[in-house]
């Protein structure tokens, strides 16, 4: 667990607890993103000089990814570890959209949309409508790609495959046409889903099936990439604003400083992945990338008139 720093002595009781504040996530304390939040949260105590402390609560030990971003939207100093399709559930649907299928084609272009004028606005408009302020984003951690008992090489593959999925719309628009049998397991109990056959597949980047081991249970990835989620973290604006502009402004740098790291050290690590997956017992398939590209098309159909058109500006810079 992450140490506090103590606050001066002149702090109020009221101040230091709206400053000390709860990292949560569903994801194992060995998982990137945590060891990175973690080392993100030591950088912020030392730089505001311990006005701004933190304790990690890996594991989903506050719950859910919707619960502790419901807990942050009441105004609790949870920052919570989500993606935009799950924040699009909270007033700003547009953001779904931004994790739609192969909508961005690398890294640099998903950077350039995270910290894009447009998104700024739809950050602005979520801790209006919503209570929640965006920290960042931009914490890539690697396409995602299909595990599962069998190769889905074309999406015709899919068809009545029962697929761990999240209750999201990004997942069940995607998945769903192509006739998969969308399935909701939490992640903390997948790995026991998949090992018991109650879902045969599932969809992670590479750095997130090491951390949960489902390479452990189900032996074949199809490298579709499908996803590039825009993951990252988000607290409570009323407990942000507690904080002085010097210190909020630190906060937003260094937990984009830490998605920037996430990223990079994710794409480092997927070819060492790779070999040690392979070394396991896992095989590895290419698929049909413009079957599936046509297969998830009709994702897009149902947008605002020119949204599209605006996430892709705001990708290509």
């Amino acid at each position: 667990m992450l140490a506090s720093l103590p606050l001066g002595m002149a702090a109020t009781s009221a101040l230091a607890q709206a400053a000390n504040f709860r990292i949560a996530s569903v994801n194992a304390p060995t998982a990137l993103s945590n060891k990175l939040a973690e080392e993100t949260g030591k950088r912020i105590q030392e730089r505001t000089e311990g006005r701004v402390t933190f304790q990690m609560f890996p594991s989903a030990q506050l719950g859910t990814t919707t619960d502790t971003i419901e807990q942050a939207s009441q105004g609790q100093p949870t920052i919570a570890y989500a993606s935009a399709s799950f924040l699009s559930q909270f007033g700003v649907p547009e953001l779904a959209a931004v994790e739609g299928p192969f909508i961005v084609g690398n890294a640099e272009e998903a950077e350039r949309l995270a910290n894009s004028q447009l998104m700024q606005g739809y950050y602005d408009q979520l801790a209006q409508t919503a209570g929640l302020r965006v920290l960042a984003l931009n914490w890539f951690d690697g396409a995602r790609h299909m595990i599962g008992t069998q190769p889905y090489t074309s999406p015709s593959d899919l068809e009545g495959v029962k697929m761990r999925v999240p209750p999201l719309e990004t997942w069940l628009n995607t998945f769903e046409p192509m006739g998969v049998v969308a399935t909701t397991v939490e992640a903390a109990e997948a790995y026991s889903a998949l090992s018991q056959g109650v879902v045969s597949a599932g969809e992670s980047p590479l750095t997130g099936l090491r951390a949960n081991r489902w390479y452990e249970v189900v032996k074949e990835i199809t490298l579709t990439g499908h996803f590039n989620l825009f993951l990252g973290w988000i607290t409570s604006e009323n407990a942000f604003r507690t904080l002085s502009e010097d210190d909020r402004a630190i906060m937003i740098e260094e937990f984009r400083r830490g998605g920037q790291q996430l990223t990079e050290q994710s794409m480092a690590q997927e070819n060492e992945i790779r070999q040690e997956f392979e070394a396991a017992g896992v095989t590895f398939h290419d698929p049909d990338l413009e079957a599936y590209r046509a297969a998830t098309a009709s994702f897009f159909d149902d947008l605002p008139e020119g949204l599209f058109d605006k996430i892709r500006a705001a990708a290509a810079g």
